[in-house]
């Protein structure tokens, strides 16, 4: 894992001291930030407008991460190590800021159906992403 290479010179005990908690902790913030928009419209999310905007979300993820991998080896084929720049533009690509557009929908727009989109683009997000590092990880090159 990322974290068990990281080098923690900055405050060193208590890095070490939190870093334990860290997973669980960002599990929890992310479903209080997801969970409220999603449970004050649950029936929005259940009707075709919720099926509507999956499939939009999971448009939009798929392709930021199609075209953030092919486009990196279509601009930089000469690169050193371009499957690696390709698997990280695609990933930084593809795991767009739903969690900032949802801070600005529930900040700037009193109807809470405006958090839905973000709070779905944010779990769509997520798995997606993960999905995509599990396969590369496990890819024999």
């Amino acid at each position: 894992m990322l974290h068990e290479k990281c080098d923690y010179r900055l405050f060193p005990r208590l890095s070490n001291a939190i870093k334990p908690f860290l997973p669980a902790l960002t599990l929890i913030d992310m479903a209080c930030c997801l969970g409220a928009p999603l449970a004050l419209n649950i029936d929005s999310i259940l009707s075709p407008l919720g099926a509507t905007i999956l499939l939009l979300v999971i448009t939009f993820h798929l392709l930021a991460f199609v075209a953030g991998y092919f486009l990196t080896g279509l601009f930089f084929s000469k690169a050193p190590d371009v499957k690696a720049l390709q698997r990280t533009l695609s990933y930084e690509t593809g795991m767009q800021s739903s969690l900032l557009a949802l801070a600005l929908a529930t900040k700037f727009f009193q109807d809470p159906l405006v958090g839905v989109p973000p709070a779905i683009s944010t779990v769509v997000m997520s798995l997606m992403g993960v999905s995509l590092v599990t396969i590369w990880k496990n890819r024999k090159e």
